[in-house]
């Protein structure tokens, strides 16, 4: 028999079908009271397993309830045995069952991906590196559709598309940095029937030079007479003053390696400059593209992808204290990081109250009302 909550909640629900990694004789607690826990208790401002423990503890009888923990609350040890368990894989296919019954509609606009380092999750007693995971975050939508992690850093051009195999990306633009700038990477985007913006940095060589040559003879005269598209937005915060240029051209007929890239049908320019304080500082970077748009339009598709800076990275670090996690052991800290976005994604998606993530997070700890609210019970 299947919880109350458990029914109820969707993400409970989603995530009860995972297959339970332990033996039977170690099945103490059902995997539904683990997973319950440890889910609704990062959920109620708890960033490690102890703190997940102390806060269910305090609320036992409300889990009780709701037909969870009837035989107790687990350790932080059991819990933390069972996430180093549990196949990352097996975990993710959980996440993307629930992320695609997130929204009635379907995901549109910018899909970005990039790739991020949980610094604290390497041993150098047992000489692991830190995890790095590759997350897929629609940033129109503001919700995390995936991760996948690497060994390193340098694995994300072997991650990446095995993460898209896993994304619908049709009628969407696929945003990544100059690490997926690669040839296989987009003919993969295009294959699913998306779009693509990527980072043109000099590890393309001479391709790198050609574009950056090309642009430097555009800025030289009007956007009309380079055949190009223009747009240019100016912000003013907190004291800094940043103008962004954005210049893109359908002119690619003249590229030598035109033919080896699937779909490339624009090259894009971005300057920005940024005064504060009385100093100017100047940074452009140059970007390929399966789209024909405007300039505008892929400009915002750039912004867009940083998004995933200041919307996953930033709160991960800040609000989850990700990068002090001292999980390290087997699968526990891909795990581990998988959790904590479910939660981001369950907070982001409540719109009935403008507050950040680290008050909603609080007040869900003691507000049952508002727990079953964030944990999608209607």
């Amino acid at each position: 028999m299947i919880p109350l909550l458990a029914a109820d909640a969707p993400i409970l629900n989603a995530f009860g079908k995972l297959p339970d990694p332990r033996k039977s004789r170690n099945q103490t607690y059902p995997l539904i009271d683990i997973i319950s826990v440890a889910m609704i208790g990062v959920l109620c401002a708890a960033n490690d397993w102890v703190s997940v423990v102390k806060w269910a503890m305090h609320n036992q009888e409300w889990f009780q309830s709701v037909g969870l923990c009837l035989n107790g609350i687990p350790s932080h040890d059991t819990i933390g045995r069972f996430f180093r368990l549990v196949n990352p894989k097996l975990f993710e296919e959980c996440f993307r069952m629930w992320t695609q019954e997130l929204s009635q509609k379907k995901i549109q606009g910018i899909i970005a991906i990039d790739g991020k380092t949980i610094r604290n999750s390497g041993d150098s007693f047992q000489g692991t590196k830190p995890h790095h995971i590759v997350t897929a975050f629609a940033a129109e939508n503001d919700i995390i559709l995936g991760q996948l992690k690497t060994d390193e850093k340098s694995n994300e051009i072997t991650a990446i598309p095995e993460l898209l195999n896993t994304l619908v990306l049709k009628d969407c633009i696929v945003t990544i940095d100059a690490m997926g700038c690669q040839k296989e990477i987009a003919a993969k985007i295009v294959t699913q029937e998306g779009d693509y913006v990527l980072g043109l940095k000099g590890n393309q060589g001479t391709f790198h030079d050609e574009v950056a040559n090309f642009f430097e003879q555009v800025m030289a005269v009007t956007p009309e007479e380079a055949g190009c598209t223009y747009a240019k937005s100016i912000e003013k915060e907190h004291g800094r003053i940043e103008t962004r240029e954005v210049w893109a051209t359908t002119n690619v007929e003249w590229l030598p390696m035109l033919q080896e890239w699937p779909s490339l049908h624009s090259l894009v320019c971005v300057k920005s400059t940024r005064e504060s304080k009385g100093k100017v500082s100047c940074e452009i970077r140059f970007y390929i593209s399966s789209l024909r748009e405007q300039a505008e339009r892929i400009g915002q598709a750039i912004r867009l992808h940083w998004g995933i800076e200041n919307k996953v990275h930033w709160h991960l670090d800040v609000t989850f204290n990700e990068d002090k996690s001292k999980i390290r052991a087997g699968y526990g800290p891909e795990n581990f990081s998988l959790l904590k976005r479910c939660v981001l994604n369950l907070v982001k998606m409540d719109d009935t109250r403008k507050e950040s993530v680290t008050q909603k997070r609080r007040e869900a700890a003691y507000s049952t009302a508002y727990r079953l609210h964030l944990l999608g019970v209607k």
